[in-house]
């Protein structure tokens, strides 16, 4: 194994962390099956030395490693450090070049995206690839060393632009797909995942066990490839969304894009975000505004995270969860759980999540309007 990993690129997966809520622990589950379908595909893909696991479940650690994964089972913590957990790994196994992800990053790569990044890598040159270098969540890089001369930093989206300007690595672009843009973060996501023809077995047979709702988001999907009707797609929304939005859906799009970077600047931390749609809604009240929404279009999907800031609730990671689910009886906060009420009640599907939702949550549904679409067809 130790020559394999100092001759051949690996993949290093980060998961872990507590849940205290039903709908947190949903996401654990989903997020462990993604991962056991991550290192499937990589042994599929043949592109890695190995593939090392860093989780503090024993459950999901046992699992991995009859899979065939490397697993390093760390203690519960109340914090996790992301650069110099990394550090470590490097630093103990020594590989020849890296590509780590969170466990729920790219839920819908394929092997054959994961044979590209080992191809990549492996070609002997330096460089960092990163589906996002201004916030990414998977990172190629090589030399795997060069992580160690950097400030490593605490969360994983800044790694890209430390390691080329820190070590001088070059940027290189990953390929811009669904398959490594599309996250589960919320239960939001987790909602797409169950709509989507592509989701893996593992992570299928998950969600069926929770028994998720999924009228609301099959109902918004239909709407994006329905010529008759407005979509209304809000929050940090950014250009190639709408850029696809706009060449695939059979739609009308309505948009609006604010806030973009709110927790990147920390504008929400200090309490600057202030939104358009925020002070409509506060115009209009709950009821005004879902009103409203029913007037002008047949779906909506809305980043609540953004509205909550305008508002300055802090609320729970469980109340932004229930909301996502359309939960509100489970949510102690009093504003957000009657905005949720109001999008359960309206007679439009409102779908309700965060940035990813926004992001790769519509795309990945319309990819899955699409595909649908294209199979009823060839049927007929």
């Amino acid at each position: 194994m130790a020559g394999r990993l100092r001759d051949a690129p690996v993949l290093i997966i980060f998961e872990g962390g507590p849940a205290g809520s039903d709908p947190e622990r949903m996401l654990q589950d989903v997020r462990s099956a993604i991962v056991l379908e991550h290192i499937e595909k990589a042994h599929e893909s043949g592109a890695f030395g190995a593939v090392i696991l860093c989780t503090d479940r024993p459950e999901l650690a046992a699992a991995a490693a009859a899979q065939g994964a490397v697993v390093e089972l760390d203690p519960p913590a109340p914090s996790f450090h992301f650069g110099r957990r990394l550090q470590a790994v490097v630093r103990r196994r020594r590989p020849a070049a890296v590509c780590c992800m969170g466990g729920a990053a790219g839920a819908l790569i394929t092997a054959e995206e994961l044979a590209e990044i080992g191809r990549l890598l492996a070609g002997g040159t330096p460089l960092v690839a990163a589906n996002n270098v201004h916030s990414a969540d998977i990172i190629a890089f090589a030399p795997a060393e060069a992580v160690l001369h950097v400030e490593p930093p605490p969360i994983d989206n800044p790694l890209a632009l430390a390691l080329h300007y820190g070590a001088g690595l070059p940027l290189v672009p990953l390929p811009r797909s669904l398959g490594l843009h599309f996250d589960v973060d919320t239960p939001s996501d987790a909602l797409v995942l169950a709509v989507h023809p592509r989701t893996g077995p593992r992570v299928r047979e998950c969600l069926a066990a929770w028994s998720l709702d999924t009228a609301r988001i099959r109902q918004a999907k239909a709407a994006l490839v329905n010529p008759q009707v407005d979509v209304f797609v809000y929050g940090r929304i950014n250009a190639a969304l709408f850029t696809y939005l706009d060449q695939h859906s059979r739609c009308r799009i309505r948009l609006l894009s604010e806030e973009r970077g709110m927790k990147a600047m920390g504008r929400d931390v200090r309490g600057e975000v202030r939104a358009i749609l925020g002070y409509a809604l506060e115009a209009m009240g709950m009821q005004g505004f879902f009103r409203c929404l029913e007037a002008v279009c047949s779906a909506a999907f809305l980043d609540t995270r953004v509205l909550l800031a305008h508002a300055g609730r802090e609320v729970s990671a469980a109340d932004r969860f229930y909301s996502d689910l359309g939960m509100p009886a489970n949510i102690d906060d009093p504003w957000l759980r009657e905005l949720t009420a109001e999008a359960a009640e309206a007679r439009v599907p409102v779908v309700l999540g965060g940035h990813g939702l926004v992001t790769g949550g519509v795309w990945a549904l319309l990819d899955a309007a699409l595909q649908e679409s294209h199979a009823k067809t060839g049927m007929d």
